[in-house]
């Protein structure tokens, strides 16, 4: 008796507050997205499809062109540097050759560790549009008796790199971090450096962090996320096994966290496989990055028995729980014959000027096996897939009939609202592109003057395509007012919404 007298107490609040008019779900001015059901309640004649990333027709993005730079050439690390205002690349160029076999019969694989390894060089190149690139002469090593290169000094290149823009010192402006430790042996440590450029770097004086003690093994590739602006702290992905080192027998994703790069969480492990994935499947990396609230990663999944990497579009609300809906690959591995026929290994997602650039190594070859069939064919390049804003996945509209999605009750603030969407090719296919939003009410009832018959039809591709009915877009009166859109397409396929 009692819980129903609560209950009743609790309706009877909630018809007399004066917040019974204000939304339980607050959206304020974020995009929207329609790839789970955070936001979706209902659809009708349509569905998610994960959108794969789109290479540059002319990949590699970096051409080989230089004399000091191999057959193997590896991206680094790529930002739009906010400092100087341009694209920034980091990259390493050499070679890899297969050199005979040891007793056991395995390949040498030439170039890891030895005098051949020594001859990769570490280069730089800017971009104005991320796509077309220029390689500066820098003057700051010589080769073959010239400074007129690209090539960066060892003192200026630090592997785990990001750029800090919650630290407000410039001299801090970036950071690196560097591994000591291997595979087989004891134990693991970074240590955090400092730059105003990401030429000259400054040791912390407290030097070594994040140490792993005596545990065998180490950390496999580490991606440090810099400043995650929804958890608010530093953050690192890695693989979290210590490189078969754990009781899971193959790799994970795993995290951790700092309030200040100095004091390290115990990583905890956040990505494992489960029963839809193949029985060889492990995950090597997960470069992330923040959008509107969310995460947005790229997964590598590493097929042991297949020997090849693919990446696959993950994301998550709070940086622990990762949602793999979509299993198929969203950068797609080449040909045969092509340079990036048999791995792909990506950056974290650059989003900039409304596009979502993805830089990728790509090779043909991942054994030491395929290095010997291959010979001097082997190869590894720097590729570019692209997507626009929001791209990752979106609802497909029907030909003929509509197409219907409704959202959840929220509430917004903005006076306007837009619809990120691309309208089908027109001829030998789909018939004319036809989107009409409504806005209902948290009871479903379409809002006096926002009802389909109100609405005006969009028909063509738009980022930020404003939605309006009967000419009138100013919705400044429904803010804070619990409200649905339900938007009824076809020919179309929609990514995005956003009130502002």
């Amino acid at each position: 008796m009692k819980t129903i007298r609560v209950l009743f107490v609790f309706a009877g609040v909630a018809l007399l507050s004066p917040w019974a008019s204000a939304a339980m779900r607050p959206i304020g001015s974020t995009r929207q997205f329609f790839f789970d059901d955070e936001i979706v309640e209902t659809m009708s004649n349509t569905r998610p499809r994960l959108n794969p990333a789109v290479k540059l027709a002319d990949n590699p993005v970096i051409q080989r062109d230089k004399p000091w730079e191999g057959s193997d050439m590896r991206v680094s690390w790529v930002i739009f540097d906010q400092r100087l205002g341009k694209f920034r690349m980091r990259y390493s160029a050499g070679e890899f050759r297969a050199g005979g076999r040891n007793e056991k019969g395995e390949v040498i694989v030439l170039g890891e560790g030895d005098d051949l390894a020594k001859q990769r060089v570490a280069c730089e190149a800017f971009s104005d549009d991320g796509v077309h690139w220029e390689k500066p002469e820098l003057g700051l090593v010589e080769f073959q008796g010239s400074k007129a290169n690209n090539i960066l000094p060892k003192e200026a290149v630090y592997g785990y790199f990001f750029e800090d823009l919650h630290d407000p010192d410039p001299a801090r402006h970036y950071k690196s971090f560097v591994r000591q430790g291997s595979y087989s042996g004891k134990g693991m440590t970074f240590s955090l450096y400092f730059s105003p450029d990401a030429y000259h770097w400054t040791a912390y004086a407290g030097n070594p962090l994040i140490d792993t003690g005596d545990a065998p093994g180490r950390w496999g590739p580490t991606d440090f996320l810099g400043w995650d602006p929804i958890r608010q702290a530093y953050a690192v992905h890695m693989e979290n096994n210590f490189h078969t080192h754990s009781p899971l027998h193959r790799r994970s994703i795993g995290r951790a966290e700092s309030p200040d790069l100095i004091h390290w969480s115990e990583p905890e492990t956040i990505v494992v496989t489960d029963e839809r994935d193949y029985p060889d499947t492990e995950f090597y990396a997960m470069p992330t990055t923040f959008h509107e609230g969310w995460y947005f990663g790229l997964l590598w999944i590493f097929s042991t028995t297949n020997t090849q990497h693919e990446p696959e579009f993950v994301f998550s609300r709070d940086g622990l729980r990762y949602d793999r809906t979509y299993r198929d690959p969203v950068i797609r591995r080449g040909d045969n014959g092509d340079f990036d026929a048999v791995s792909v290994y990506p950056l974290k997602p650059l989003i900039h000027d409304n596009r979502i650039l993805c830089y990728y190594t790509g090779t043909n070859w991942r054994s030491p096996e395929q290095l010997v069939e291959l010979g001097d064919k082997a190869t590894a390049g720097i590729g570019l897939a692209t997507l626009p804003l929001d791209g990752f996945v979106s609802l497909e509209g029907a030909r003929h009939d509509w197409s219907v999605v409704t959202t959840r009750a929220f509430g917004f603030t903005g006076k306007n609202l837009f619809l990120n969407m691309q309208a089908a090719l027109q001829q030998w296919g789909a018939e004319p592109c036809e989107v009409k939003v409504e806005l209902l009410d948290g009871r479903y009832t379409p809002l006096e003057g926002y009802a389909f018959d109100d609405a005006d039809t969009l028909t063509t591709t738009g980022i930020d395509q404003p939605v309006s009915w009967q000419g009138q877009s100013d919705l400044s009166a429904l803010q804070g007012k619990p409200v649905r859109v339900r938007i009824h397409f076809r020919n179309a396929k929609l990514y995005s919404f956003q009130f502002r």
